[in-house]
């Protein structure tokens, strides 16, 4: 059985987010799956099952090291290219099979764009909130047009926390233990902390992710959550933003400065399709 590590949502410095890629070819249980997720203990790990797939539909699993998530922006941005490099995309076009429903994905040169799931605002909580689980205080936080922090869902649950500088991005921190707490009481994965400063000049925004309730304590790049927040700027954001496609950059306080590229097709419902680069960095057998 083979398994591939690739980084995802690379830049021009190098940067990106490990996944791991398994060709599933012997029937995994869920035991096993969540076994070897641990075991490469990276952000997120795809599972492809080879016997459920048949171009243009691939059946997608992914687990972080502590559970199983409904989807995954970087781990499937790095299935669908290594599955573009062996020869089993057929075309330009493909859908994912995953627990967030059947979802495109579409090349573009050398970008890959991923779809999320069907975007929606899925609850809010108080300025007050952020200060207990973080070290951001009420000054740094610009709140929703509600006054809230608004949660947002694109396949996963994100809080989305926009700052009012990049030194207030920069700086903040989490307090662990109550944030992890705290995002299982609200049944949510992590926050999002963006600031429209950015460090690369055609950026957008600038982005940290912290989800330690799934084992993340910080994450370099990220798809759903970039996808929630495109869709927060548009919907609930006090200073929205019009156009439909976005850079976001994220990872430079890990050193591993990434670039993740959304796009808003605004036709009647808002569809949101996450893309970047990605890279092969190892192959591995695995055996079970």
């Amino acid at each position: 059985m083979k398994q591939y590590i690739l980084s995802s949502f690379i830049s021009k410095f190098g940067g990106g987010n490990k996944a791991a890629v398994v060709f599933d070819d012997e029937g995994l249980n869920e035991k096993d799956m969540k076994a070897i997720a641990k075991y490469n203990n990276f952000s997120e790990t795809a599972f492809i099952s080879i016997k459920e797939s048949c171009y243009p539909d691939f059946n997608i699993r992914y687990f972080t090291p502590e559970e199983e998530v409904d989807i995954c922006g970087h781990a499937a941005l790095a299935s669908f290219f290594i599955l573009d490099k062996l020869g089993y995309l057929e075309k330009e076009e493909a859908y994912h099979l995953t627990r967030a429903g059947k979802l495109k994905t579409i090349k573009r040169e050398d970008i890959f764009y991923i779809q999320m799931k069907e975007p929606e605002i899925v609850g809010s909580i108080d300025a007050e909130d952020i200060e207990k689980i973080t070290t951001l205080k009420e000054q740094d936080i610009i709140t929703d047009i509600n006054g809230k922090i608004s949660i947002v869902s694109t396949g996963l649950k994100d809080a989305i926390i926009e700052v009012d500088s990049m030194q207030a991005l920069k700086n903040m921190s989490i307090k662990k233990e109550e944030m992890i707490a705290f995002c299982k009481s609200k049944d949510i994965v992590g926050a999002h902390v963006v600031s429209r400063e950015t460090i690369e000049e055609d950026s957008d925004f600038s982005c940290r992710n912290f989800a330690p309730a799934v084992g993340i304590d910080e994450e370099s790049a990220t798809g759903t959550s970039n996808a929630s927040l495109i869709y927060y700027i548009k919907t609930m954001a006090k200073e929205k933003i019009e156009k439909t496609s976005f850079k976001i950059e994220q990872g430079y306080f890990m050193n591993s400065p990434s670039n993740i590229f959304v796009y808003a097709d605004e036709k009647e419902k808002i569809e949101i399709y996450v893309g970047g680069r990605a890279q092969i960095l190892e192959f591995q057998e695995l055996s079970c």
